[in-house]
Parts: C-alpha cells; structure tokens; sequence
C-alpha cells in the first residue's frame, strides 16, 4: 500500500500531510517540525496494520499535496470558506457521520457538541461527538475547531486551545475573558 506524505509549512505550524490513492488521509499539526518521520510511520502503520513495514510504501510527493497547500492558504488569509480536496478518512460508522457533519457547519458558524449530537440523531451523544471530534484526522479542512463547549468555551483541540482560538478569530469571533466565544459585534 501507498501512502503520499508532505510537510506543509502553514500559518498554523508545520503540518504533515498524508494520502492514499483515495485522497487525503490525514493532516497532523505537528508541534515539532522535525517529528514528522515518526508521526509518518505510526499513521501508515495504523492505517494498514494487516501490512509489514515492507508492504508499506511511503513517498513524499509535494506536487500531489499543491491543491491542500494552496487551499490552506487561502483559508488563512480569508479567501476560502470551505475546502474542496478529495478526502478519505478512517474510522467508525460514528466517527464518520460526525466528521461529515462538521463539514455543514459554515466557515464563521459554531456548534455546540451537545447540539451536533442532536443534528446527527444522537442527543445523549455529546461526549461521544467529543471524542469523535478528538479523532478528527483532518483538523482545520474537517473544521472541528468550530465545536465549543454549551457555554461558549473552548474545549479541546488536537492544535491546543490557542491554535483553536486563533482559527476562531480568523473566522471572524472574538473571545471574551475565560476563553469564552462571543459572537462578532459591529460596535
């Protein structure tokens, strides 16, 4: 099996991007640049655990991930609201509804976990939308940095709450005392 990997220099750190012929797998906020071999083979080893180390093909190929890199880009400088990139994550029937669902919620809009339970079927499922979300393998292109605690807090992130804010204000929200959301106001 093939996997096609890149190191992404982002506004939001470096990033490792990982794909397989079906598209893109995962994109993993690093917190150090130079962890990104390590992290490539735990996620490829992870996505083909029947596979040998032998059977397991890893390529770097930054022209596949032009699409991803220009996009983020965008995306960070204001001039892209939703993604549009052929995605292919791995999880549960669960963890899929979830992560679709999160690719509704409009760029500047946010979500309650309890709230996106509710949406999927499931409203005694809020913790459970949590740790999906946990699990989200595309952080920032599955926007799961737009989910906030019932009060407006900032609960979890796999970037850190400051990524999660800083994503937040981007799309337009500033944070009250607390790290509370509130909405954009004109005056």
């Amino acid at each position: 099996m093939e996997f096609r990997h890149a190191l992404l220099s982002t506004l939001a750190g470096p990033l490792l991007a990982v794909a397989d012929a079906d598209g893109l797998r995962h994109l993993l906020i690093l917190t150090e640049a130079d962890a990104w071999r390590t992290e490539l083979a735990r996620l490829a080893a992870a996505d083909a655990p029947d596979l040998s180390r032998q059977d397991i093909i890893l390529t770097e190929d930054a022209a596949w991930f032009k699409p991803l890199a220009c996009q983020l880009g965008e995306y960070f400088v204001g001039e892209r609201r939703r993604f549009e990139l052929p995605l292919a994550p791995r999880g549960t029937q669960f963890q899929l509804r979830v992560w679709s669902r999160l690719q509704d919620i409009p760029f500047g809009q946010l979500r309650s976990y309890s709230r996106l339970a509710a949406d999927i079927g499931e409203p005694r499922a809020a913790r459970a939308v949590g740790q999906a979300a946990a699990q989200n393998p595309l952080p920032i292109v599955i926007p799961c940095h737009r989910l906030l605690g019932t009060d407006g807090s900032l609960v979890g992130f796999t970037g850190g709450t400051e990524l999660k804010a800083r994503l937040l204000r981007l799309e337009g929200h500033t944070l009250a005392a607390g790290s509370r959301v509130r909405p954009p106001r004109l005056f």
